[in-house]
């Protein structure tokens, strides 16, 4: 269970699953937060194994830097002491995903993500990896990877 979630933002529920979606970029760790409080051991696990193999997807964060879909790869890298993340952003808010549940889910599926105004975003560490593809590839992590 994460304790220092913000329950302010979806109460602790978790949001609809987005995958793929977003623009592509790396952030510093410190400046994802966590909105979801409870855990899976057993997904956590496979996220250390997936980060230990350099074979894990992106963190999904909203404009505001909290996280969408990923809370498990985050705690991996908070145990694995990673400085940066990569992540998609979308450039919406997480309490306006809950609110329309699966309906942003479909919505943003078919939206296009190639620019977002990165003045409104409250995470300043963001910075797109503008013309990168990630297909789960550990090439593209070890870039990210390096990076840092």
């Amino acid at each position: 269970m994460d304790n220092s979630f913000n329950k302010e933002v979806t109460s602790g529920e978790p949001l609809p699953q987005i995958k793929n979606i977003g623009i592509l970029g790396t952030i510093f760790l410190r400046d994802i937060k966590s909105i979801q409080r409870k855990r899976s051991f057993k997904k956590l696990y496979k996220q250390v194994s997936r980060i230990l193999e350099l074979k894990y997807a992106p963190i999904t964060i909203d404009v505001d830097g909290y996280i969408i879909n990923g809370h498990h790869r985050y705690d991996a890298m908070k145990i694995f002491k990673f400085k940066t993340a990569l992540v998609r952003l979308l450039n919406l808010k997480a309490n306006q995903i809950l609110a329309s549940g699966e309906q942003y889910k479909d919505l943003l599926e078919n939206m296009k993500f190639e620019s977002i105004d990165f003045s409104k975003s409250k995470v300043p560490s963001f910075q797109p990896l503008l013309g990168m593809k990630h297909k789960n590839r550990k090439d593209t992590v070890e870039i990210i990877l390096n990076q840092a």
